[in-house]
């Protein structure tokens, strides 16, 4: 029995030298695979950082493009807004004072007229003109009480004010 238990207990220290070389071995490669997975990790995070980099840079010079277009645009539509308001302002200024010409050159000869009218009211011993009916013929007022005169009583006095 005793070369039993010797067997046994070889047979145990046997187990634990493999035990204790295979938890070496175990954790030899572990290491070796830890390393390798953070050397591939860290890889990995330089290739997504540099990607990211790129990708923010070609996005900033593409909005720094787009701000410049924005910009142009802007300027052109205020540009076009002014140009318009000053022709639209121009224009009225134009209308404005062509009308101030009619209206001056009318009053002008609304006086003349006014001044001969005088004058011939003065001529004519208060004799009166007007435009009568739709044609807007010239007419006299007539003194009816003074009666006719002529061959065919055709003829009246006018009326004096």
């Amino acid at each position: 029995m005793s070369s039993l238990l010797t067997l046994a207990k070889d047979l145990e220290q046997q187990s634990k030298a493999q035990q204790k070389s295979t938890g070496e071995m175990l954790k030899a490669a572990f290491s070796e695979h830890e390393k390798s997975v953070k050397a591939e990790l860290s890889a990995s995070a330089k290739r997504i950082s540099d990607a990211i980099s790129a990708h923010e840079q070609g996005m900033t010079a593409a909005m720094q493009s787009n701000r410049l277009s924005v910009l142009r645009m802007v300027g052109r539509t205020w540009l076009t807004i002014t140009l318009v308001s000053v022709l639209l302002i121009a224009t009225s200024g134009s209308i404005l004072w062509w009308q101030g010409q009619q209206i001056t050159g009318n009053y002008q000869t609304i006086r003349a007229q006014e001044r001969t009218q005088a004058m011939l009211s003065e001529k004519n011993h208060g004799v009166q003109l007007s435009l009568c009916g739709e044609k807007k013929l010239s007419c006299v007022k007539v003194n009816p009480k003074a009666g006719a005169y002529g061959e065919e009583g055709n003829w009246m006095v006018l009326e004096r004010k």
